[in-house]
């Protein structure tokens, strides 16, 4: 099933380097690799900004050099897009995008996401030109950190179950069978994906592609991402701000799925179930999560998301207990161990 609610982004298969040939004076946020390799196939770019720290007045120190650049790109992963749509957004210029992973949805959703103290804040929007799907060049990359794509697509299965709940509680905003739709629809072809995304094929990375055009065309529309973002994503912030750390986007998300469907009662054997048919790693001791750091981050998540005034979940429904910690620590840890890019152990 294929559903879309509003105009997608438009996405066009291309060569990263012929696009980047053609586009003129730039400013280029990357990572790197993939740019290096690209480098020394294009034209100089007007500035090339090492992506990273997303601070928001790191940031605004960035948008503030006048390059005489006519477009920013970002190449790479979820900092090096974000950080591309910062300086488009602030310098009032075109952009284009071009993700060297499939990661995190970054490339497809309009909102300027950037961190304030550590915190994930959203701080504009901004809609791209054009998002460049370079098949060979998102092969090439580690495969960990394309299975890391699952992240944003299972999370429907959290969000879902969240909005739901606060809806039915007298929590906005209203529930929307379309998006609802959308969100059951992703799950299903998710599942049925499974092997091509654990293989990083290349129908596993158009899929992922379009989950995340449809995703960020619907959360467009709407103004908001209730059925694709909820406890699971306010979790990981939480940890990641306790703890000074940042981890691989989709990694620590799809940990946080197979943890919140736990506590929330929301068919958890699912969220397993996809996480060990994909591949994606999200066993905490694989991403260094200690136990005492998962569970104060659970325990401490209604304070936290109020504190952020983050969209309303399970622990703002009902208290979160130790055993609720516990029987969610013992789930996590039945996930497969993996090597970087090995098969699972």
């Amino acid at each position: 099933m294929t559903t879309t609610i509003g105009e997608p982004f438009r996405c066009e298969e291309l060569s990263a380097a012929e696009v980047l040939v053609g586009l003129g004076r730039c400013t280029l946020a990357v990572h790197d690799p993939p740019w290096s390799s690209l480098a020394r196939h294009v034209p100089i770019p007007a500035r090339v900004v090492a992506a990273g720290d997303m601070e928001l007045a790191h940031l605004d120190a960035l948008a503030a050099v006048d390059d005489g650049a006519e477009v920013v790109v970002g190449l790479g992963g979820g900092t090096a897009l974000d950080t591309a749509k910062h300086l488009a957004w602030r310098r009032g210029l075109p952009l284009v995008q071009i993700p060297s992973i499939t990661s995190v949805d970054a490339a497809f959703t309009d909102a300027v996401g950037v961190r304030v103290d550590g915190r994930v804040r959203y701080v504009g929007r901004v809609v791209p030109e054009l998002v460049v799907l370079d098949v060979e060049l998102v092969r090439a990359a580690p495969p960990h950190l394309n299975r890391a794509g699952v992240g944003d697509v299972l999370s429907c299965h959290t969000g879902l179950a969240d909005w739901r709940a606060a809806v039915d509680a007298g929590h906005g905003p209203a529930w929307d069978e379309g998006l609802a739709g959308l969100g059951r629809g992703l799950l299903d072809e998710l599942e049925a994906a499974a092997t091509d995304i654990r293989t990083v094929t290349t129908a596993g990375v158009r899929f992922l592609a379009d989950a995340y055009r449809r995703i960020g065309a619907a959360c467009a529309w709407a103004g908001h991402s209730r059925f694709e973002e909820g406890s699971e994503h306010f979790w990981a912030y939480a940890l990641e701000h306790a703890t000074g750390t940042r981890h691989v986007h989709g990694e620590l998300i799809a940990l946080g799925v197979v943890a919140l469907a736990t506590v929330q009662g929301h068919d958890p054997d699912r969220a397993v179930r996809i996480v060990e048919a994909t591949g994606v790693r999200a066993h905490p001791a694989d991403l260094a999560i200690t136990q005492a750091d998962f569970t104060a981050a659970l325990l401490g998540l209604r304070a936290d998301a109020r504190a952020e005034d983050l969209d309303i979940g399970v622990a703002d429904l009902r208290d979160l207990t130790v055993d609720d910690a516990r029987d969610a620590w013992s789930r996590v840890t039945t996930l497969p161990r993996h090597t970087l890019d090995g098969p699972p152990r």
